[in-house]
């Protein structure tokens, strides 16, 4: 082998080296967060009870936005929406006409800083759908028994079906996420920016959880909490390692935080229901100018809002990921032109 003909090879083998590395390190998936040690088993307290007899199997558990001194709950067998006092006392109920199936709920602000309620449909304990449904509802201005229009959206897995076990909303970024349910792993799933109502929305995958999930919340500083078989688990954000690990043998897959962060508020199920309190600590709180993390291709400033461009595609893969996978590419057929002209040159 000529000198010239050798150079060329390894440069181009250097090249295509480097761009297979550079392909691997944005296709190899993040290594799983160890399961960690029990930081405490803190006791439970009572926080309120229900005094609502029609409130039976609450849900869900979210603070109000619009009504900031209300817990929204809901009773998924009687198909109607509760605003819940810090007494236990329900200051209003209301049904959704038209929305069927759902029995959860997570709020955020929508456009112009207004309370929305998405309500999901979630699957079935021991099915799988490719798809699931999520309800629009504003949060009422007022707090009187009504009936509320809800608006319909699709949902589809990018990757198959899944059982859906919780959605959470992001006070932060106002993004819903999904998070899958199973007895031993969990993935979290990012809802698009925008949602259309005549069109299946795609998911975007964002991580795989190596812990079972059976509901979760956002607290209003970012951090993330999870309800697990006998456990909450608490992240710095949705992209984050577990940081602290709470054992309580409290009942209930309702599960929100307080809003001044102190607490782990879980609503169990039964007549009258109690909501217990778990003291939180500081451990897990997120440093200064930190977040959630926001999926690849979407503004932390993003609301949920409807879908109005019909020749834009809704986000639902990493576009960072596409786009490098692309100037790798680019970089192998440049390497190869190159070779070909190397070799071209020596013969001559």
């Amino acid at each position: 082998m000529r000198s010239g003909t050798s150079g060329a090879v390894l440069r181009s083998g250097a090249l295509a080296v480097s761009v297979a590395g550079l392909v691997t390190a944005v296709e190899a998936p993040a290594a799983a967060a160890p399961d960690p040690v029990p930081t405490s088993s803190p006791q439970a307290s009572v926080a309120f009870r229900a005094s609502d007899a029609r409130l039976s199997d609450p849900g869900a558990l979210a603070r109000g936005i619009a009504h900031p001194d209300v817990w929204w709950t809901l009773d998924a067998r009687k198909g109607r929406l509760f605003a819940v006092g810090d007494d236990g006392r329900t200051k209003a109920s209301f049904t959704v006409p038209g929305a069927r199936g759902w029995d959860t709920l997570a709020v955020v602000k929508g456009d112009g800083g207004a309370g929305t309620l998405y309500l999901a449909d979630l699957t079935p304990a021991g099915a799988k759908h490719d798809t699931l449904t999520l309800y629009k509802v504003p949060e009422p201005a007022r707090l009187a028994d009504a009936a509320l229009t809800a608006r319909k959206y699709l949902v589809a897995y990018p990757d198959g079906a899944h059982a859906a076990g919780a959605i959470l909303g992001d006070p932060a970024e106002q993004r819903l996420y999904v998070v899958t349910r199973t007895a031993s792993a969990a993935s979290v799933y990012a809802l698009p920016a925008a949602l259309g109502s005549r069109v299946v929305n795609r998911l975007t995958r964002v991580r795989r959880l190596p812990f079972g999930v059976r509901g979760g919340a956002f607290a209003s500083d970012g951090r993330v909490v999870l309800r697990g078989t006998g456990d909450v688990r608490v992240l710095a954000g949705i992209r984050d390692k577990v940081t602290q690990v709470l054992r309580t043998g409290a009942k209930g897959d309702a599960i929100a935080v307080a809003p001044d962060g102190r607490r782990v508020l879980i609503a169990e199920a039964g007549a009258r229901p109690r909501v217990f309190a778990l003291p939180l600590g500081d451990a897990a709180r997120p440093k200064a100018g930190g977040g959630s993390g926001t999926p690849a291709g979407h503004a932390a400033s993003d609301p949920i809002a409807d879908y109005r461009a019909p020749k834009a595609s809704l986000p639902g893969g990493v576009l960072g990921t596409g786009s490098l996978a692309g100037l790798a590419l680019l970089g192998v057929v440049g390497g190869g032109f190159y070779l070909r002209g190397r070799r071209r040159r020596v013969r001559d």
